[in-house]
């Protein structure tokens, strides 16, 4: 059951893809007014859009200002990390990044937490999909993202055309966007940051940035 007496904040910035839907029914705020205000609340959804070392900053910096739980988005932050440095983080999820199914994975430390993020997301439209082991991040951002920069490679190769790789990828693998029209709906910038912090965290040249999807993103 959703306990409807919960007073339940969004920590969200207005350029976030689902700031107005969020909005509409939720109380939001952004990163810096949130730390601003000492308001009591009983729970807290963080949705900044940040990598490791500042989530956990901001996570540290957010529970001297209140006492409730709190469930943050993961997409761009090494999970496992995260819910070890902040215990009163009680679960996760993935929302930044666009999802042509309205799926979003969460990751959760009770049975209580899973149905907030259940209920968070039954009211945005959204369905969730649990990750129970969340180690270091969810599914779905990491292989889009490996998908992407891959066509962004034979971007820079000159293999095909932007326009040819999209209809390749949507007529012979049944995709429901092709990978470059993917990216740009998620933010090349977004899979970019996400490249980046698993490349530098696991050193692995699986996460290995294209040069062309470097630039696109960086000038976005």
């Amino acid at each position: 059951m959703n306990d409807t007496s919960l007073n339940t904040l969004v920590i969200i910035e207005t350029n976030h893809p689902l700031y107005e839907q969020i909005a509409a029914h939720h109380e939001t705020r952004s990163v810096e007014d949130a730390l601003a205000s000492f308001k009591t609340y009983d729970l807290v959804f963080d949705l900044s859009a940040l990598r490791t070392k500042k989530k956990i900053t901001l996570l540290k910096e957010l529970a001297k200002t209140t006492k409730a739980e709190i469930i943050t988005d993961l997409t761009l932050a090494w999970g496992e990390m995260v819910f070890k440095s902040c215990p009163q983080v009680t679960g996760a999820l993935s929302l930044l990044f666009y999802s042509p199914t309205a799926a979003i994975e969460y990751s959760t430390k009770s049975e209580k937490t899973k149905q907030q993020i259940l209920e968070f997301l039954k009211s945005i439209e959204r369905h969730g999909v649990e990750h129970t082991d969340l180690k270091l991040g969810f599914h779905y951002p990491r292989v889009i993202s490996m998908i992407v920069n891959e066509a962004y490679f034979a971007l820079e190769e000159n293999l095909a055309t932007p326009e040819a790789i999209d209809l390749a990828m949507k007529n012979g693998v049944n995709y429901p966007l092709g990978p470059i029209e993917w990216g740009q709906k998620i933010g090349t910038k977004n899979i970019v940051d996400l490249l980046t912090e698993y490349s530098e965290i696991t050193e692995d040249p699986r996460y290995r940035l294209s040069r062309e999807l470097k630039m696109t993103g960086k000038n976005i």
